[in-house]
């Protein structure tokens, strides 16, 4: 189904055929979205939920970016939203002297205060980054593709992969002063 352009955007949009993306991008996105979260049934849902969405907003898009590529950026802002739902599953109960048998001596605190202070400096950069340089990084580090299936997945050349996964690299690393 064709979407015609918003006349009064600020940005003109651009038609864009919904349908066409789904029978084009649906199984990329399911791997994409299942590699993300590990669950299947989720990954079904999110994907469908990503179409639902590209309807909702497809007369919003300004065709700055490729289809596939903002297809692929609401489907890892979905997937992102469904791990973190998910997030409160993943914990167990454990035996109450549990935690002490983890405990490591010779762990250095301020150094663990480090670590945890770059961990989050990380997280913010990653999360204000353009939704396309995003998805492009968290498919290759967190969704474990190859920069080749990234670039398959997303519709892009691998040069784009690999640059855009290097500028991420070199801002985490300049933001951690290493």
């Amino acid at each position: 189904m064709a979407i015609p352009a918003d006349p009064q955007a600020a940005t003109p949009a651009v038609a864009i055929d919904v349908t066409a993306l789904y029978r084009q991008h649906r199984t990329h996105l399911l791997r994409f979205v299942q590699r993300y979260l590990g669950n299947q049934s989720d990954a079904e849902d999110v994907v469908q939920n990503t179409f639902v969405e590209a309807l909702r907003c497809a007369d919003r898009f300004s065709g700055l970016s490729k289809p596939s590529t903002w297809l692929f950026g609401i489907a890892l802002n979905l997937a992102r939203n469904q791990g973190r739902r998910n997030g409160a599953d993943r914990y167990e109960t454990v035996e109450e002297d549990f935690m002490e048998g983890l405990v490591d001596v010779h762990a250095d605190p301020a150094m663990q205060y480090e670590w945890r202070q770059m961990a989050a400096k990380v997280d913010r950069l990653i999360d204000d980054l353009p939704a396309k340089i995003r998805a492009t990084f968290e498919a290759v580090l967190e969704g474990d593709l190859t920069y080749e299936e990234a670039a398959r997945d997303l519709d892009i050349p691998i040069g784009t992969v690999r640059s855009r996964v290097s500028r991420v690299r070199a801002a985490a690393r300049l933001e951690c002063g290493r």
